[in-house]
């Protein structure tokens, strides 16, 4: 078969999308398939083009067998600005039609939300190609709008991304779903029942795996021997960041204690103003680096942290680099409920706090810091719990599968889910 994926964020770029969509581009090419991916020049989340692709308007590009076809749009630094943000949207539009275009004929076309505008190429494309139309759910619109930008129930911009993703969910000839949580949204939004695939989300085991503590990138930093509590990933307004400063501010006087924030996003510049104010030294902020290198400063950390804001909506997320934690075997202190503290409880794989509690946050580091055979038994337990349920490599061979049927081939056995593998979105 030949594969389009629409995305405007993929490699190089970090975050959950592109660590979601990697893979399955991957193992869809490695199954034999022409894999075609249609997005724009890497600038995720900064808004700054990479270095290589600059002045560039077209590129094609092949990365582990995979077709990556680019065309460049308006970017703009991620979550400063409504209006700036809903432009950079809209002119990935055309953008994606010309890149989809190029990819020539067509028996799939594959795309994921967010943002769920990358739905109206997608859908032009399937009709002009006659491809079938994969509809990927990775969060929920317009309930985001209403939830983290403050958008009100009823406004213009709600009601229209709203009427999008129906028409997505009627138009597409499979959904897939990350969580039984979204599945339920879908069916009850329009999708029918049987087209929706449960797929949910997990880490790239063949990326993310226990490595050497002492390497080559870790040395980069200054950690000494220190004991290392690290975040990795996008500094947004979902991540509730401002905790893990609040406990690195309770646990100052234990020098031998070092908080490191490996990533970027549209909270860098506040957290930053944060830690200045509260005078606080035993804090590392890393920047960005290249998903092959985060594994191993995970390595390098004794103690991962993961957390969301404590609101209702957030209790049904799922955060995505509790899996990559778990994955490299480090144990995890998730300020988390929901969805989220049932996987790190059900695994075993760490310590669960109350959102926003940096107090107990602090606790729990310190717990784990003075017990470090419980640290390597959650380590253990954490890995096993994700070869078991969350390879991305496994679910995408399901989702070829899959995929496939609906192209009309042979018949598949109907794949069991585990209704305790995923219940929530993620983030």
């Amino acid at each position: 078969m030949r594969i389009l994926f629409v995305t405007q964020i993929y490699l190089p770029e970090m975050g959950a999308l592109s660590n979601r969509l990697y893979p399955l581009a991957r193992g869809m090419a490695e199954a034999g398939h022409e894999v075609f991916v249609a997005t724009g020049m890497p600038n995720y989340p900064k808004g700054e083009v990479f270095e290589g692709y600059k002045g560039r308007r077209r590129m094609r590009e092949e990365l582990n067998g995979v077709t990556v076809l680019r065309t460049a749009c308006y970017v703009t630094p991620r979550n400063q600005s409504k209006w700036a943000q809903l432009r950079s949207y809209l002119s990935f539009i055309p953008a994606a039609l010309r890149s989809g275009w190029r990819a020539g004929r067509l028996d799939v076309v594959f795309v994921t939300s967010p943002s769920v505008f990358a739905l109206v190429p997608a859908l032009l494309l399937a009709w002009l190609r006659g491809a079938r139309l994969v509809f990927d759910i990775r969060d929920l619109w317009p309930d985001e709008l209403v939830t983290y930008a403050g958008y009100r129930e009823g406004s213009l911009p709600v009601r229209v991304t709203g009427a999008l993703a129906r028409l997505g969910y009627r138009a597409a000839d499979l959904v897939v779903a990350t969580t039984e949580a979204i599945a339920d949204a879908v069916a009850a939004r329009g999708a029918a029942r049987e087209k929706v695939f449960l797929m949910p989300n997990g880490a790239d085991l063949e990326l993310f795996r226990p490595a050497a503590r002492d390497n080559a990138v870790a040395r980069q930093y200054p950690f000494g021997d220190r004991f290392v509590v690290m975040y990795s990933g996008l500094f947004g307004i979902k991540h509730s960041l401002e905790v893990l400063l609040e406990a690195a501010a309770l646990l100052r006087e234990h020098r031998e204690i070092v908080f490191f924030l490996l990533g970027n996003g549209a909270r860098r510049e506040a957290l930053l103003a944060q830690a200045r104010e509260l005078k606080l030294d035993n804090v590392i902020f890393g920047g960005e680096r290249p998903v092959e290198e985060v594994p191993s400063l995970i390595a390098r950390a004794d103690v991962c942290f993961a957390a969301v804001r404590p609101e209702p909506y957030p209790k049904k997320v799922i955060s995505v680099k509790v899996f990559e934690y778990m994955a490299c075997e480090r144990p995890v202190v998730g300020a988390l409920s929901g969805e989220s503290a049932r996987v790190i409880e059900e695994s075993g794989g760490g310590l669960v706090v109350a959102p926003g509690d940096a107090r107990a946050t602090a606790s729990a580091i310190l717990e784990l810091y003075r017990d470090p055979s419980r640290r390597a038994q959650m380590g253990a337990a954490g890995r096993r719990y994700v070869e078991e349920h969350y390879s991305r490599s496994a679910w995408a061979a399901r989702l070829e599968r899959r995929i496939r049927e609906l192209c009309g081939g042979e018949a598949v056995e109907e794949l069991g889910y585990d209704a305790g593998a995923s219940r929530g979105v993620e983030v």
